[in-house]
């Protein structure tokens, strides 16, 4: 069968869209646009985001992985017994009928839906289901067409996110039996899933992410957007009682972000003990921290103080990529774009 070589990746996040181009077994061009008018409508804002990223690089004929957000998915787990009263029971139609059941509006023609096997026993056997309308996959197929992007696929985030991690583990070629939890916050929501080797178990988004912190630094110290994007980099969080703060508006900011993590911080811990009490084996061992939305400084102390677990920034280095552009190495450091280079990976590597 014909295939078509992978060019790159694209990732169409809730704030921004991401690409990267890889040629000669090298990336050769990162780069990113966050959506000007978060307000817009994001069909308008990713047309408009795509035109300035087109002509920063040249994404005409490219074969892209694309990668949409976790939102768009209905992503549930089903459990079902093998049998039925002495005879098999049919696993497609009893998937169908509880989807329709669970999703207002599902039927089989005008959703997309892949299910993957999670865990199977004698009797029982437990599915990730992971369905999205086709209308959803239209749309974006519509956009990139107009920008003569060829589609080679298209994925969810959490999935490009799972098989990064999954490949990562296999860099470190330690033979393990790891429940791992990762959660990636985003610009508007955290997602928050359960990898066993290499599987992914459970998904929870959270309707928290980066974008909360900049909005807070935004109507504190009077800046715009952008502004206030680059202050989250520079501010660290933590050590509340001990920071000498410059204004009573610098205190009343600090409290607020604190605010904000410490809610994040409860639904990752509730995330923690349902995650932990539905595994049929183990517990979970480790966080795996990532996302935009983690560039401000001090979530990994945070949340290493807030569990009884060692939590780990995904360290894409152990990837041992070549970079034709030096500056693009560099942009990983300062700038969370794992989900994009776990979509690119999975297919060149």
């Amino acid at each position: 069968m014909f295939k078509f070589k992978v060019d790159g990746a694209l990732d169409i996040g809730n704030s921004g869209i991401k690409a990267v181009l890889y040629k000669n077994k090298k990336i050769d061009k990162i780069s990113y646009v966050d959506y000007l008018d978060m307000a817009e409508e994001k069909i308008v804002a990713l047309q408009e985001s795509l035109e300035i990223l087109s002509k920063k690089m040249n994404l005409r004929g490219k074969n892209l992985i694309v990668t949409i957000p976790a939102s768009k998915f209905y992503v549930k787990t089903l459990e079902y017994n093998n049998k039925e009263e002495g005879s098999e029971i049919d696993l497609e139609s009893k998937i169908e009928e509880d989807l329709e059941d669970i999703i207002s509006g599902y039927t089989k023609d005008e959703f997309i839906t892949q299910i993957e096997t999670v865990s199977e026993k004698d009797l029982y056997k437990k599915l990730l289901v992971i369905t999205i309308p086709i209308e959803e996959i239209e749309k974006i197929l519509g956009i990139l067409s107009h920008f003569k992007i060829r589609v080679l696929k298209i994925i969810p985030d959490f999935i490009a996110l799972n098989d990064l991690v999954d490949l990562l583990d296999q860099k470190l070629e330690e033979e393990t039996n790891e429940n791992v939890m990762i959660v990636d916050i985003g610009g508007e929501t955290s997602k928050i899933f359960m990898s066993t080797l290499g599987t992914l178990n459970m998904l929870r988004i959270v309707g928290i992410g980066g974008n909360d912190f900049t909005e807070i630094i935004k109507d504190h110290e009077m800046l715009d957007y952008e502004g206030a994007e680059l202050e989250k980099q520079q501010l660290e969080l933590g050590d509340d009682e001990n920071r000498k703060y410059k204004t009573q508006s610098e205190m009343s900011m600090f409290k607020d972000l604190t605010l904000v993590v410490n809610e994040l911080t409860t639904q990752i811990g509730n995330s923690l003990e349902y995650f932990n009490t539905n595994l049929p084996e183990g517990k979970i061992s480790k966080i795996l921290l990532t996302g935009g939305g983690a560039l401000m400084q001090g979530f990994k102390p945070y949340f290493d103080d807030a569990f009884d677990l060692p939590c780990e920034e995904i360290d894409l280095n152990l990837l041992n990529l070549d970079y034709k552009n030096l500056e693009d190495k560099d942009l990983l450091s300062t700038f969370k774009i794992t989900t994009l280079m776990g979509a690119l990976i999975k297919e060149v590597v």
